[in-house]
């Protein structure tokens, strides 16, 4: 939720913020919804965003992305002063952002659950000089230069491919970044081109790292630091469970076609009588009540259909049966019922249907902004973090040390993939994490099975995808629905600084964990929940994975060629984009707290993270009343823009302005006037690590297009270091996705593999809680406490 400056967790921070970079600017853009003062110094040589058309050649979709990214900051004077200081080649690219003189900071304000209607943020042209010494500096991802400029607390500097390596000097945009990091591969129909995620949404994921980098440097004891962030290290976040899979496996999940992720099936969009049905089913439960809702009963009776793995070898069947029963009722008729039924299915909106969603309005996640003259509505910012009042007493200091974030405790109840992922950056940064599990209901991503012969081989110790996510953490094992073993878990609680947890919404204040419970005498306790649709709300009930929270989201409606279903882009996509926006979210509460002593609750939605990645489709809806037209592999404003067959069935992404296309038929000997038409017969006689090279040499954005095992052996992500090489018991080695962030020149030091189950139980009650041995081995006996899954452990949806 968008708010005006000197409103929020980060009132009174200075900020100053100079491009070009849709990064850098999305950065800026959170940065002032959290309250800070944000002052855009403009680039000297123009915005080329701002003229850019989300329908070419319709005026009134111009400069729409462009306004949003400045809303709620100031515009500063820029004084042409610079050091001179150019970070490479490879922070430029067609596609930039700066600043604007018709968009000033916002006036509405929005804390938690608010339901007052946003006032939307007006147009501010006076030009200013801006603070000499701000806060934080934030350079965008497109900048030619360094302003003058000295801050007390940080300095962020983006960029596509990071400071140094191989690709340093190379021009980066969204399709590049998004084909080096193998989240596009495995996207699209079985044969043929891949499709792309959306145009944008790698920079604005590259501006949420950003966020966790300056609050880092707000949240850290000592000098002022300089942060680097790499938008392509940040997209690997995406693909961090294909590849433990690849890791687990031995070998790579081919890409299985539209809409189809193995191995889950259905995992899908069907059109109804009226709109689009995502559906996903993972347990046996969900297939059979799906099964008996659509009228197929005997479905769910067939055993050639009993398992998700039987399913996806007859997926032409499965759909087939969801295709013809669908079109009975409307989406939203559906998902109301699987809503009632615990489905995991939802509606797949439309721009005009994210523009008439009741909770997207009451919760402000789509707000009105003011463009030009117009006021538009929007995605706004996904941030729900206030700013509490009344007395507090602020912590004592933490001492100053390696790690930014070393003395917080975080309690971490979450389980899977966005929660632990809030926690692993934490950790990454320092933080202590203690995981809380227990026998019963361990995470689940820890195993697939739990039959007696699984757990006596240990396979519960075995997860690539739950060792990745939970390195650097510890493990209690306490079983919470217990009265004994709830209890442990609160006075964990009373010990630490935060608690972060993903269950359905209820789930947790049901086990006698809400905020009520855990705030009460506790008033500098940060909890941060994130369930799909938020708590309170009608929607909180639905039954969601991170490819439910992408469906409803509507981004699929705006990827594919026209003609095809809704494209889903990823397996799970909200979740990795959840659990990134969730640490900025807790570093926001914690930096409050460090400077008020106030905690809060952040009841937060994960389906609105991904929201902004539909920023220009439906801005393009409010400012025209017309959906977007489906981008498939082309690009409203550059002039080539698209996936090309190279030797070998591989494929190169390749993304050029004007300037570039003609360098590209120079380069080819291809004549300009034919260039789209004959390019891919030449393309496809070249090598494609040889010909994105030499392109990247003749100034051209291009890519091989990797698959996710592919980035693992990557020789830039290699040598800068992007990787940690891991050996745990039970699993063995394993190369992990790092911290996409280096911090004064340097990485973080790797924290540790994840835990065992339970394996710092006793540790923790005795150096935390206080308890001798007798307390743990009786807790231990009586199965309060354990140290592997019991037979009890059932399927957790």
């Amino acid at each position: 939720m968008d708010r005006s400056a000197g409103i929020g967790p980060l009132a009174g921070i200075t900020v100053v913020e100079t491009g070009p970079g849709v990064a850098g600017a999305w950065c800026g853009r959170l940065l002032a919804s959290l309250g800070a003062e944000v002052t855009v110094l403009p680039p000297s040589g123009g915005d080329p965003l701002a003229a850019r058309e989300e329908i070419p050649g319709d005026a009134a979709t111009r400069g729409l992305v462009h306004e949003w990214l400045m809303a709620g900051k100031r515009l500063g004077e820029n004084t042409g002063k610079s050091t001179g200081e150019n970070t490479g080649t490879g922070n430029r690219t067609g596609t930039i952002t700066g600043a604007s003189r018709s968009t000033g900071r916002a006036t509405g304000t929005a804390t938690g659950d608010s339901t007052d209607t946003p006032t939307p943020m007006p147009a501010d042209t006076q030009l200013g000089t801006p603070p000499a010494q701000p806060d934080l500096l934030i350079i965008g991802e497109d900048h030619r230069g360094t302003p003058s400029i000295t801050p007390t607390r940080g300095t962020v500097r983006l960029s596509w491919f990071g400071a140094s390596g191989p690709y340093a000097a190379w021009r980066g945009t969204d399709l590049v970044v998004q084909a080096l990091s193998g989240i596009l591969y495995p996207t699209g129909p079985k044969e043929g081109a891949p499709r792309p995620l959306g145009d944008l949404q790698s920079a604005l994921l590259g501006g949420v790292a950003g966020a966790v980098a300056a609050l880092t440097a707000l949240l850290a004891r000592g000098p002022a630091l300089t942060l680097d962030v790499s938008i392509l290290e940040t997209a690997l976040l995406l693909g961090e469970l294909q590849v433990a899979d690849v890791d687990y496996y031995g070998r790579a999940v081919p890409r299985a076609g539209i809409n189809r992720f193995s191995p889950t099936c259905p995992l899908s969009i069907h059109r109804c009588r009226e709109g689009w049905l995502g559906v996903t089913l993972i347990t046996p439960q969900q297939w059979d009540a799906f099964c008996r809702m659509i009228g197929r009963a005997d479905l769910a009776e067939n055993p050639d259909f009993g398992t998700t793995t039987l399913r996806e070898q007859r997926a032409d069947a499965v759909e087939a049966a969801i295709d013809a029963a669908l079109p009975a009722r409307t989406a939203q008729e559906w998902a109301e019922e699987a809503r009632r039924l615990r489905i995991p299915a939802v509606v797949v909106p439309d721009a005009a249907g994210i523009l008439a969603n009741p909770v997207f309005a009451e919760r402000g996640a789509v707000a009105p902004v003011r463009v030009g003259d117009r006021v538009l509505d929007a995605p706004a910012s996904p941030l729900h973090v206030a700013a509490p009042e009344g007395e507090g007493q602020a912590p004592p200091p933490r001492s100053t040390a390696e790690s930014p974030l070393a003395g917080l405790r975080i309690a971490d109840f979450s389980m899977g993939w966005a929660g632990p992922l809030t926690t692993r950056i934490l950790a990454d940064l320092g933080a202590e994490v203690i995981k809380i599990e227990a026998g019963r209901y361990p995470d689940w991503w820890r195993a697939t099975q739990w039959t007696p012969e699984a757990i006596a081989g240990r396979q519960f110790e075995k997860s690539h995808r739950f060792a990745a996510m939970n390195r650097g953490k510890r493990s209690v094992s306490f079983d919470l629905t217990t009265s004994e073993g709830a209890d442990l878990a609160r006075r964990l609680v009373a010990e630490s600084d935060a608690v972060v947890e993903n269950h359905a919404a209820g789930v947790i204040a049901r086990l006698g964990l809400g905020w009520e419970v855990l705030s009460e005498g506790h008033d500098d306790l940060v909890m941060l929940s994130m369930s799909a649709f938020g708590t309170g709300n009608p929607l909180s009930d639905t039954r969601a994975y991170g490819s439910t929270l992408e469906q409803a989201s509507g981004l699929p409606s705006f990827r594919g060629e026209p003609g095809e279903p809704p494209v889903l882009g990823h397996v799970a996509y909200g979740d990795p984009v959840g659990g990134l926006y969730g640490s900025v979210a807790l570093l926001a509460a914690l930096h409050h707290r460090q400077r008020t002593g106030r905690g809060q609750w952040l009841n937060l939605s994960q389906v609105e993270f991904l929201l902004p990645f539909a920023a220009a489709p439906v801005l393009t809806r409010s400012a025209t009343g017309r959906e977007p037209p489906r981008p498939g592999n082309g690009h409203v404003s550059l002039a080539l823009h698209g996936l090309y067959p190279a030797a070998g069935d591989r494929w190169i992404a390749i993304a050029a302005d004007e300037e570039q296309r003609r360098a590209l038929s120079r380069l080819t000997g291809l004549a300009e006037a034919t260039l789209a038409a004959t390019l891919s017969a030449w393309t496809a006689t070249q090598e494609a690590e040889r010909l994105a090279a030499a392109l990247q040499a003749a100034g051209i954005p291009a890519a091989p297009v990797r698959t996710p095992e592919e980035t693992m052996a990557d020789p830039h992500l290699t040598r800068s270091g992007s990787y940690h090489d891991t050996e745990r018991p039970h699993l063995g080695r394993q190369r992990q996705v790092g911290l996409p962030l280096l911090i004064d020149g340097r990485r973080m030091p790797f924290r540790g593999t994840a835990p065992l189950l339970g394996g710092d139980t006793e540790a923790v009650m005795r150096d935390i809680l206080g308890e001798g041995r007798a307390l743990y081995h009786s807790a231990l006996d009586r199965g309060i406490v354990s140290l592997e899954p019991t037979t009890l452990r059932g399927a957790h949806g």
